[in-house]
């Protein structure tokens, strides 16, 4: 039998590939060296349909003749593409059940407005298996990170769009411009080719173009939203060339809507262009302190940082949402100079009206600066009462170094609470296998991740990770382990 002939599409992706592996060599870009610019060898007929019958479904026809024509897998964004067998893998968990329903008409569609999304993810945990799953109709064909996922829409009207999500579900999908599979992966590797940089704003949340064809965009476009959408897809340049800073810093001049102005000028600050820091005096005088506490924080020179630093720890009480992140940021970064200490946040820890990541955000901060012993009565209330382990992991991370007997107390009280939760036992078996080059599995769950925190402020009880939580789980031992150390046996 003859080999099948490759179609242009085909031939252009092996070509590409090869271009991008000779532009990443070291293969330094997010995810490279996972995949190494690789794909699998080609599926066959027989096991693509094989797969779909398995699963009930028919592939969308251009990733269906990508895996039989291009390659089962490999290189791809972020941590490459699955192959067929990684792909059955994602859809079951280890006892079998199906994570996914792919049989099902999907319920995500782009755009989603945050109400929507909230009644579909069911974010009190109502749901139950026979209730509708919020990525029903979604085949998972990659990983980015985390619980961060690549899917693929098997029917409706987005059949064959590649979709981002949250295995979490953290927030909505976000479903990619391009259409189909084959235009979104061409993409990725024209964006490798070129340069452009994907971990400042993550591949395929930008919109495409070169930054001459982002101006002509910008020249046509007229809704508000539109320009900054195409305002913040510049960031994945690395360097804007001196006509495109010229066009746009004319085009923030003459800019009447304030909010695509500030847009502006925070992406002209970040390409250093002349004359953009003066803008902050005006965004302050506007009264626009978070998008001015943005440009210090990630646009402003080390000079910047230092003659505003004062000025954003006076904004911080009116500060919410990125601009009380940002400010967060901007004050650890000056964490060497004599007057910022933990002190100084001690107002912004009483705060009642901080959401979780702003809380976050300000224990990142506080645990870089010198003095925490001067909020440490907050700390040993709010370890006290906190009932959020995400938010427990921060404060816990945050007073690490503080040497004070009541803290040691609290956080053996903290295990005792933790250490029997069904998801710090599934951690604990994770820690337990030994993996290639003997190291084994981090805790993946809020309450595994408290409890290795924990144990992490007791040195891990002078054992390595894996016998330090052998012993907090071993009933005996953990007793013993607090008599030793004077912290009674309950």
């Amino acid at each position: 039998m003859g080999k099948t002939r490759q179609p242009a599409w085909a031939k252009r992706i092996a070509k590409l590939l090869q271009q991008a592996k000779a532009k990443d060599p070291d293969f330094v870009r997010f995810g490279a060296y996972s995949h190494k610019y690789k794909l699998s060898a080609p599926a066959t007929e027989e096991m693509i349909q094989t797969f779909e019958e398995q699963q009930g479904i028919r592939l969308p026809e251009e990733y269906r003749e990508f895996l039989r024509l291009s390659g089962n897998g490999g290189a791809g964004p972020y941590y490459g593409l699955y192959g067929i067998e990684a792909l059955k893998k994602a859809l079951c968990d280890s006892h079998g059940f199906r994570l996914y329903r792919v049989q099902e008409a999907p319920v995500i569609y782009p755009k989603m407005r945050d109400e929507d999304w909230e009644q579909v993810a069911d974010p009190q945990g109502r749901r139950n298996r026979e209730a509708v799953h919020p990525y029903a109709g979604i085949l998972p064909i990659g990983s980015q990170g985390c619980t961060l996922m690549t899917g693929l829409v098997l029917a409706g009207t987005c059949r064959g769009q590649v979709v981002y999500y949250d295995e979490d579900f953290c927030g909505p999908p976000f479903f990619v411009r391009e259409k189909g599979f084959l235009a979104w992966y061409e993409r990725w590797l024209r964006e490798v080719i070129a340069g452009y940089n994907d971990e400042e704003v993550g591949f395929g949340l930008n919109i495409d173009g070169t930054p001459g064809q982002l101006m002509e965009l910008y020249e046509q476009a007229r809704d508000p939203e539109e320009k900054i959408e195409i305002i913040d897809s510049c960031y994945k340049f690395e360097t804007l060339p001196g006509k495109q800073k010229t066009y746009f810093k004319q085009a923030c001049a003459r800019e009447s809507d304030m909010k695509v102005r500030m847009t502006l000028i925070k992406m002209l600050a970040r390409f250093h262009v002349p004359g953009m820091v003066k803008e902050l005096e005006k965004l302050w005088e506007y009264g626009a302190y978070a998008e001015a506490v943005s440009i210090i924080t990630y646009e402003g020179t080390w000079e910047v940082k230092e003659a505003w630093y004062e000025r954003v720890f006076d904004i911080l009480p009116r500060l919410q949402g990125e601009g009380f992140r940002d400010a967060c940021h901007t004050i650890s970064a000056m964490k060497e100079y004599p007057n910022v200490h933990a002190g100084r946040l001690k107002e912004a820890l009483v705060r009642g009206d901080l959401d979780r990541n702003d809380r976050i955000a300000l224990f990142h901060c506080i645990r870089e600066l010198k003095g925490k012993e001067e909020v440490l009565d907050y700390f040993l209330r709010y370890l006290s009462t906190e009932e959020d382990p995400t938010l427990l992991i921060y404060a816990v991370w945050c007073t690490e170094g503080v040497k004070e007997r009541k803290l040691q107390e609290l956080y053996v009280r903290l295990m005792d609470k933790y250490r029997t939760h069904e998801n710090t036992r599934f951690d604990y078996k994770g820690s337990q296998m030994v993996l290639k080059g003997g190291c084994c599995m981090g805790a993946s769950r809020p309450e595994g991740q408290l409890a290795s925190n924990l144990m992490r402020q007791f040195d891990y009880f002078g054992l390595d990770y894996r016998g330090g939580f052998q012993l907090l789980m071993d009933e005996g031992r953990w007793k013993e382990w607090k008599q030793q150390n004077g912290f009674g046996a309950e």
